[in-house]
């Protein structure tokens, strides 16, 4: 969230690192390519979209999230290597920089500045011709290299955390080849066609899938007129000669435009891009009109983690919250195909399930109302956050519950704590505690009265205890003395079975669904379901529980807000 400790994307934005920058403006502009006014703007914005590139590719596939976080690795440490060896901060609308190492045996280290600067450029003929520019790093503030020697320490961390012990666990990889396979099994003369944007993320699931399906690739690397009859003989249904060598076409949108792919009925978006009309255009190659081979057409999108649309906004900016399903499935179908109406399936249901959960989720109503102040009364939120932490009031107007109300965090973690009275300490989730903490403008506040600091006294010492204090009922229960037995059982995971047996015991915090598949556990199958609770209960899941419950612990306490309710 702070973003000086975060990526900061110097090697994308040199310029905006310059000293005295109006003596280069005029030049930069007329470089880049931008208006004057919008320079350093448009030097942020690079930065921000190489960041947003990263998470793009991550949501795509692991392998295209590796490729460029090593691409951004090398390259930000060339741009080291530069201002380091050479003395020299490059400017580079677009091309690849030379390795320096390579210039250094040309130009020779101990050289004189001024004829090293001349062999330099003779050197670099070429790529100046191409727009390439150099600037002395004793005009470049030396918070640049700072910036690029962070943002390299901060990818590596992430390179070492991802790769540093092989290539990981792909669930989403994993999840889409058991989908692929039984869609196969149960219907094999239904091809599939599944498209990415990218090639990087083609040619993973490609590698993955050749040994275990008949699969074929086509890219734009792939463009050949052989790769484009292989197509067309299996995946082509007007097609002259026929043949059947491949069930599965993977393909990036170099294949979305001038191919009639209707052998295949089911389409994986196994990425979403950001333009929806893309994705209608790939649609459109297997609902053709001049020949109808399948009564209804499958459709699956992967759409972006919930962490992954934050950063990037996938779904925002394509409207595919709604449009989307529209132009898939509902009011646009007729911009799909002029020779039948496909029925929209799902347009109603995906509508209703939206209004019902909106309706169960009634902190919308709080989110919207913050919007609207930020854009129509900034000047509240700014008093807002002046507020004095522990800040504390009486309420003088009733609510359906007295007692003591407080927000507080802790680490990367918040909770809102209710007590009803001394020695009762309950967490109840944002909805209730906004629904509490609502009052109308006209509303006066007093001071607290002696019953709430004896409240409050209570609450705050059990502010972010561990779960295990609450109750535990009997299903949970039933389900501790079967992991119990089980870890005795098989003490081949007992890591594993130690872990579950923590988060399931100490923390409180497995979801009553896994605890009911640990019930059902049966020792006629227990292979097979042992097996079957590790793909829903992964350890890495495990793990990331205990994780972030230890930064909570690990974290300062701080308490925001409290209101004592009459």
């Amino acid at each position: 969230e702070d973003e000086k400790k975060g990526f900061i994307g110097a090697r994308y934005k040199p310029t905006s690192y310059i000293k005295d920058f109006e003596k280069y403006r005029e030049r930069i502009a007329k470089e880049m390519g931008v208006d004057e006014n919008l320079l350093k703007q448009t030097q942020v914005n690079l930065a921000k979209f190489m960041k947003r590139l990263l998470v793009r590719r991550f949501e795509s596939s692991i392998s295209a999230f590796q490729i460029t976080l090593d691409s951004m690795i090398n390259h930000s440490e060339k741009i080291q290597n530069w201002h380091d060896k050479l003395g020299k901060v490059p400017i580079y609308k677009k091309g690849t920089l030379p390795n320096v190492d390579s210039l250094l045996e040309s130009v020779g280290e101990d050289m004189d500045e001024e004829l090293k600067d001349v062999l330099l450029e003779k050197e670099l003929r070429e790529h100046i011709e191409k727009g390439l520019w150099l600037i002395d790093k004793k005009e470049i503030l030396k918070s640049f290299i700072v910036d690029v020697e962070k943002d390299i320490k901060i990818l590596k961390g992430i390179r070492k955390k991802w790769f540093g012990k092989g290539f990981p666990a792909d669930p989403k990889l994993s999840y889409f080849i058991e989908i692929i396979e039984r869609k196969i099994k149960s219907e094999p003369n239904r091809k599939i066609v599944v498209f990415t944007e990218f090639a990087d993320t083609a040619n993973y699931v490609y590698k993955v899938l050749k040994d275990r399906l008949r699969v074929f690739k086509y890219t734009g690397k792939d463009a050949s007129e052989s790769n484009k009859r292989v197509i067309r003989e299996n995946f082509d249904a007007g097609f002259k000669n026929q043949k059947n060598d491949y069930d599965v076409l993977i393909a990036t949108d170099a294949i979305s435009e001038g191919f009639n792919l209707h052998r295949a009925g089911a389409i994986f978006n196994y990425d979403i891009p950001y333009n929806p009309t893309r994705v209608i255009q790939r649609v459109g190659r297997i609902n053709r009109i001049n020949k109808k081979v399948f009564d209804e057409l499958h459709i699956f999108n992967f759409f972006p983690t919930a962490i992954g649309e934050k950063e990037t906004h996938i779904k925002q900016v394509s409207t595919l919250k709604i449009a989307m399903i529209h132009a898939l499935f509902g009011e646009d179908t007729k911009v799909l195909t002029k020779d039948e109406e496909l029925e929209s399936y799902f347009a109603k249901q995906i509508q209703d399930a939206l209004k019902i959960q909106e309706e169960l989720s009634p902190e919308v109503k709080y989110e919207n109302f913050i919007k609207n102040l930020r854009t129509k009364e900034p000047g509240i939120i700014e008093q807002a956050l002046i507020l004095p932490k522990r800040s504390r009031i009486r309420r003088t107007v009733k609510k359906e519950r007295s007692g003591v109300i407080i927000f507080g965090k802790k680490g990367g973690e918040y909770t809102f704590k209710y007590g009803p009275k001394k020695g009762e300490s309950l967490t109840i989730g944002a909805s209730d505690a906004f629904r509490l903490f609502e009052s109308t403008i006209s509303e006066n506040s007093e001071k607290t009265t002696k019953d709430f600091d004896e409240i409050y006294d209570y609450v705050t010492q059990h502010l972010f205890s561990k779960k295990k204090e609450v109750a535990i009922d009997r299903g949970k229960t039933d389900a501790i003395s079967k992991v119990e037995a089980l870890k005795a059982a098989l003490p081949g995971k007992k890591d594993y079975f130690d872990d579950l047996l923590y988060v399931l015991k100490e923390l409180d915090a497995l979801p009553d669904r896994y605890a009911r598949l640990i019930r059902g556990i049966d020792l006629k199958n227990l292979d097979g379901d042992i097996k079957e609770l590790e793909h829903e209960v992964p350890h890495r899941y495990l793990v990331s529980v205990i994780e972030r419950e230890k930064q909570v612990d690990e974290g300062r306490e701080s308490l925001i807000l409290s209101e004592q309710l009459i």
